[in-house]
């Protein structure tokens, strides 16, 4: 996952996974929600819920951030 602030690893746990199979192999965006972790600098999230996006409620213009 990353934004403009950096990336972040998004950990799905096997039984997460094998629950949500069709969801994270066929969906264009997913939102994950779940416990942040910072380990030696380097950010997790934890999955514990995940749900589909529609890509038509997104904003997908692009940003200059200089």
């Amino acid at each position: 996952m990353e934004d403009e602030s950096g990336i972040a690893n998004v950990i799905v746990t096997p039984d997460l996974y094998e629950r949500q199979r069709l969801l994270v192999t066929r969906s264009k965006f997913l939102m994950a929600e779940g416990l942040l972790q910072n380990q030696d600098g380097v950010i997790h999230v934890k999955a514990m819920h995940l749900r589909a996006l529609s890509d038509s409620a997104l904003e997908l213009s692009s940003h200059d951030f200089h």
